[in-house]
């Protein structure tokens, strides 16, 4: 045998056993990252719909610059781009964003609904370096009792039709973010009672919560407030856990998260210390991550218990951590209202990308295994250039079933990664031992 076929037949052979390695190291992935994956609902974020009292033109134009706010508002995940001069200067001409309306009834109620250009609007957030949070977004549910006048508890289920579940449901849909209610049927009558919910008790509505398959879960109680009383932690909810004050988790998070930079930057605002504890549901010590509901309305809320009427006492699951507070209100339905606002702008800090000027964007290279055909090929890089950190997705080298991808991110990595995490469409490549190797290595799950 010549030595330039002894050559080859050795390169062949060491590509094999490289490709083996790699789609051996996957399937240990697969059946171990599960962590790393959640359950994301994909959200219509270029559309709104806002309800009128009739279909006259005067109404329409009104409704069109409403609604445009609601989706630029939907878009970045807050309120603040709204005092942005560029998007200021799109709300003055909203038409030219406009590309399809119709008028939708229910319950003896006119909606008109807007769509408009997606990607005239991610040019423009993008263009002023303000967030943009993709159409990805983690499914939540909520368990909520309410006592009433005469101190009677009642769960909010979905097929209620009250002014409080109303309040929750439209919010949600005016911020895109995916929540339900539980339907109380007979197995979550089983699974958890009122007093399980009222006391906010972690156990018993973690378990509850395993049928819906949601990545967050929030338990509530709302309530007349009472000014002179303060607002009770549950008891013995994780008997061994950790117990950290708010400040210093907050201090951790500043290490980990670029939220005290980028996005702080953007929001030109400083976050204050709420009055409350945060317990890691883990057993044993756990990494400081983001802790939810540190926005600066709920240290504002808790600073002015004395001037609401009603109270809402939250618990918060979800990302490794456990976090209680209160906030305060007028009515039920403004403590709905605050409470969907708030966890909006607690997800949007987690998930939205902060622009990075065109000059300054990153450009990494991915391996993806498991891309063994044109039709796993192009789910991949459709998959991939639909992400909103991802400016661009091109693939430069095939080996097997092998695919390496060139990407400009407008983001970060730790963006990129935080967006994969949302679906089980790419899988980061582990060892053994369940640690993630070195480099940027997916596995396809088509």
């Amino acid at each position: 045998m010549s030595t330039a076929v002894m050559r080859n037949t050795n390169e062949t052979y060491k590509k094999r056993v490289r490709l083996k390695a790699i789609l051996g190291v996957s399937f240990l992935a697969m059946l171990s990252c599960s962590a790393f994956t959640q359950a994301a609902q994909r959200v219509v974020v270029n559309e709104a719909q806002i309800q009128v009292e009739d279909q006259t033109q005067r109404t329409q134009q009104a409704a069109l610059k409403k609604a445009l706010r609601q989706v630029f508002i939907k878009m970045s995940g807050s309120t603040r781009v709204l005092d942005n001069p560029g998007v200021k200067a799109a709300l003055s001409s909203p038409q030219s964003l406009l590309r399809s309306y119709r008028f939708a009834f229910d319950n003896n109620r006119t909606y008109y609904i807007a769509e408009f250009d997606q990607a005239k609007l991610n040019d423009i957030l993008q263009r002023e370096l303000l967030p943009l949070w993709g159409d990805r977004r983690p499914e939540t549910i909520v368990w909520l009792a309410q006592e009433d006048e005469n101190e009677t508890r009642v769960i909010l289920e979905e097929s209620l039709n009250t002014d409080l579940q109303h309040a929750l449901k439209q919010t949600a849909k005016e911020r895109g973010v995916p929540l339900s209610l539980p339907l109380m049927d007979l197995t979550d009558n089983v699974n958890i009672s009122t007093y399980d919910v009222w006391g906010r008790f972690v156990e018993p509505l973690r378990k509850a919560s395993m049928r819906y398959s949601v990545d967050n879960i929030i338990g509530a109680r709302v309530y007349r407030n009472d000014p002179s009383a303060i607002p009770d932690l549950p008891e013995n909810v994780v008997p061994s856990g950790t117990v950290e004050s708010l400040d210093n988790v907050l201090t951790g998070e500043a290490q980990v998260r670029r939220q005290n930079d980028q996005l702080n930057a953007y929001e030109n605002g400083t976050q204050e210390t709420v009055s409350e504890e945060v317990v890691s549901e883990e057993r044993g010590p756990v990494e400081n991550t983001t802790v939810p509901f540190t926005m600066n309305e709920f240290a504002n809320y808790a600073k002015r218990a004395d001037e609401g009427d009603y109270a809402l006492d939250w618990v918060f699951i979800g990302g490794g951590k456990v976090s209680y507070g209160s906030i305060y209100g007028d009515s039920p339905q403004a403590l709905g209202n605050q409470l969907v606002d708030a966890y909006s702008n607690y997800l949007s800090s987690l998930y939205a990308i902060v622009g990075i000027d065109e000059s300054e964007r990153e450009v990494i290279k991915v391996s993806i295994a498991n891309i063994g055909s044109i039709g796993s090929y192009a789910n991949a890089t459709d998959y991939l250039n639909s992400l909103s950190v991802i400016e661009n997705a091109t693939l430069v080298e095939q080996a097997g079933t092998v695919a390496t991808y060139s990407l400009t991110l407008v983001g970060t990595v730790e963006d990129l990664l935080n967006n994969i995490k949302l679906e089980n469409k790419l899988r980061p490549v582990t060892d053994a031992y369940g640690q993630t190797v070195q480099g940027h290595s997916f596995y396809w799950s088509n």
